[in-house]
């Protein structure tokens, strides 16, 4: 297995990580997860471009061009010979200086550049099935467009989700619901898909920017506006959208059964249509 470690391919044993890195100190950095299918990256671009918007909104310097990065990990992805999984890869923003809250200004900034990829089958039973859930409250920072580091908040959202036997947990601020604890929520109702607007209190999800064009190339009503956890509950369908779950039906939350308890045909619609997207990039799904 190889691995990427401060811009180089190399072995787990080349990597040494130090304990002043402030990924580990500050959670000061920004990641990003990339689906592959049949040995190809699907919206590698968008997320690159994410990461590097990301990167100017905390003021860090990145210090590798999008090219450089996307030969960095086209490299690693053809050394681990990866036909179906995703690559995670994160860039802190260095490790050579004793810890203190102030960093560095950006000529000054050496990162971190770090990076894997797991082999793994898309999990059908999503699509056919569909998932469960619970709403948690919202507790994140008021920067959740950057897809940083900072993720207890999301990791204690997903563990009181685990406790109570189910795989999505809902956020929810101020009775509105913002996004899942790795994903955006799109509720559909009357035909009409809608999801939480843009801006610092959600990541603006690629999957579901996707969608949203998906949407208006075919027709279907798509708004962003703000709903409530009680117009959630009262949907027709709801779907959660991100890397690995593609677009996922959420068929009950909180122990309510949103619409009838089963993927809606609208959403097995805009599945499908995702599908497409993904064959014109990589090719035929299994």
């Amino acid at each position: 297995m190889y691995y990427i470690w401060k811009g180089n391919i190399v072995q787990k044993e080349a990597i040494q990580i130090n304990l002043q890195d402030r990924g580990y100190q500050f959670g000061d950095g920004l990641y990003e997860v990339v689906k592959i299918y049949n040995g190809k990256f699907f919206t590698l671009d968008e997320h690159l471009e994410r990461m590097q918007r990301g990167a100017a909104e905390i003021y860090m310097n990145l210090s590798y061009s999008l090219d450089e990065l996307k030969l960095l990990l086209h490299e690693l992805k053809e050394k681990n010979k990866v036909m179906n999984g995703y690559v995670y890869f994160q860039i802190t923003r260095g490790d050579e200086k004793l810890r203190n809250h102030g960093f560095d200004f950006y000529q000054e900034q050496k990162p971190v550049l770090s990076g894997f990829t797991v082999e793994n089958r898309r999990n059908l039973k999503l699509y056919e099935q569909g998932v469960t859930g619970i709403a948690v409250p919202d507790k994140r920072w008021l920067m959740c467009q950057v897809k940083s580091l900072n993720l207890l908040a999301n990791a204690v959202a997903k563990h009181l989700a685990q406790m109570r036997g189910v795989s999505k947990a809902v956020l929810v601020r101020d009775g509105i619901v913002t996004e899942e604890k790795s994903g955006n929520v799109l509720m559909i109702k009357d035909g009409i898909i809608y999801s939480h607007p843009e801006g610092e209190k959600i990541l603006s999800g690629i999957t579901k920017l996707i969608i949203r064009r998906i949407c208006l190339e075919n027709s279907i009503p798509y708004i962003e506006r703000p709903f409530t956890l009680e117009e959630l509950y009262a949907a027709d369908e709801v779907l959660v959208t991100d890397t690995n779950s593609e677009c996922a039906s959420l068929v009950e939350l909180d122990g309510k059964t949103i619409g009838e308890g089963r993927p809606g045909s609208l959403a097995k619609k805009i599945q499908s249509l995702y599908e497409q997207e993904v064959i014109k990039q990589c090719g035929a799904l299994d």
